[in-house]
């Protein structure tokens, strides 16, 4: 059926640790981001939205950046 790539276990399994810690860093982002902006006094609901928005775009460009750096040379 031609010409299949290896499927390299390795990757995968750094692939999980990423995911893991992005997870980790993205609740952990969430939680003090309501705590401080709830210390603040803003109200609820913008903190709920920035709190929602801002931990995801960062991992997002923390990925983007990566795959422009460092999978570029692959």
């Amino acid at each position: 059926m031609g010409n299949t790539p290896e499927f390299d276990w390795g990757k995968l399994g750094r692939l999980q640790i990423g995911v893991v810690l992005a997870t980790a860093v993205g609740v952990g982002l969430f939680f003090l981001l309501w705590q401080v902006m709830g210390d603040a006094g803003v109200e609820q609901f913008p903190r709920l939205i920035i709190a929602m928005c801002v931990p995801p775009m960062l991992i997002a460009v923390l990925v983007g950046v990566y795959i422009l750096i460092f999978r570029a040379r692959d």
